[in-house]
């Protein structure tokens, strides 16, 4: 026992050793295609300086960083099982009567305790960084503005037509899209206040908000009441969803909060629910690259070749991101279910991993 622990700490420490090189190859290079293509886009923005760029290049590579983890986790055990098999460190270990089983749990353990960490705490600040970018790629970059945001008290509208702004409070929305128990804040320009309108609905049609029993409390004066009022808007629907917080930008610990929020307003939680399931998935999924990472690398070390070792590696690693694009696809339409969707990938690598290391222990 005493003898096998000494041997997993040494297989452990190698392994990750090698994951970390391997992140911190695909951070440098991450950061540099990051790097040229922002400052590609500063070219004709004068107020996007070089270290504004640097910054937002900067905060980009978190969230980059945690969607590469598995893939690191899946070249680091490529390279760190060709490395024990070239001193036939895994021949002794099996000679020792050491099964294939037991070499990989203690690597095994630490793509798990990776894959967990990323998960409950780098991904908290992966997310924040991220909205962080998005806010300042929408200033400096000209991209759209958020409109939208909702939480526990209801859905918050912005939007400034001809320099006029309005703020649209609504407590719910049904699933016909009407707004109930609608506040509306109107002002001249963004500061001087004009009135304030409460309504018991709003319906958004084309070009304007249609109002029904309407209170006008204006800047002075008793308030008045009318059966209907129209108020001119540029928003849709497609663009108050597409404001609304992406879930790229929140933790795994903000998301069953916000979806809840979400759904009581009347919106479509499916690319949240996705994400959060997704962030649990990629738990196991990180565990399941060490596998098929072994794998690939015990069998083509065995057959002879660093190249073929590579090509398969980066085969099964780009079949698994192909998998993975296309059940979220299928996810986010609501052809497949969420969980379903999110949970495949990280299945179907678990049983490829497991598979091709019985096949191995066979052979």
């Amino acid at each position: 026992m005493g003898q096998f622990g000494v041997l997993s700490r040494y297989l452990a420490r190698r392994f990750f050793l090698w994951v970390c090189i391997v992140l911190v190859v695909l951070a440098a290079l991450v950061w540099l295609i990051g790097m040229i293509e922002l400052l590609r886009r500063s070219g004709s923005r004068d107020e996007a300086t070089f270290g504004i760029v640097l910054e937002m290049a900067a905060l980009e590579l978190p969230a980059m960083l945690e969607l590469l983890l598995p893939f690191a986790v899946l070249f680091g055990a490529l390279f760190a099982f060709d490395r024990l098999g070239r001193h036939n460190e895994l021949t002794a270990a099996h000679g020792a009567g050491v099964s294939v089983w037991k070499v990989l749990l203690p690597a095994l353990a630490v793509a798990f305790v990776l894959g967990a960490g990323a998960v409950v705490f780098y991904g908290p600040l992966a997310a924040a960084a991220q909205g962080r970018f998005d806010r300042l790629e929408a200033r400096y970059f000209g991209s759209a503005a958020p409109v939208s945001s909702i939480s526990q008290s209801g859905l918050w509208l912005r939007e400034v037509d001809d320099g006029d702004l309005t703020i649209l409070f609504a407590d719910r929305v049904d699933k016909e899209r009407i707004l109930h128990d609608v506040v509306v804040y109107r002002f001249e320009g963004l500061r001087h206040f004009r009135n304030r309108l409460d309504a018991g609905s709003a319906e958004l049609r084309d070009g304007y908000w249609f109002l029904k029993g309407v209170w006008d409390a204006g800047s002075g004066g008793a308030p008045a009441r009318r059966i209907a009022e129209r108020i001119p808007t540029t928003l849709s629907w497609e663009h108050i969803e597409d404001g609304l917080t992406g879930p790229a930008t929140m933790s795994v610990w903000r998301l069953p909060a916000y979806i809840e929020a979400l759904e009581e307003a009347g919106f479509q939680a499916r690319k949240h629910r996705l994400r959060f399931h997704a962030l649990l998935a990629s738990v196991v999924l990180t565990a399941a690259m060490l596998l098929i990472g072994a794998a690939v690398s015990i069998r083509s070390r065995r057959r002879g070749g660093t190249a073929v070792m590579l090509s398969a590696g980066v085969g099964a690693g780009f079949l698994l991101f192909i998998l993975s694009d296309v059940v979220f696809a299928l996810g986010l339409s609501g052809r497949a279910p969420v969980v379903l969707a999110a949970w495949t990938p990280a299945a179907a690598a678990v049983m490829l991993g497991c598979a091709a290391l019985l096949h191995l222990e066979d052979g």
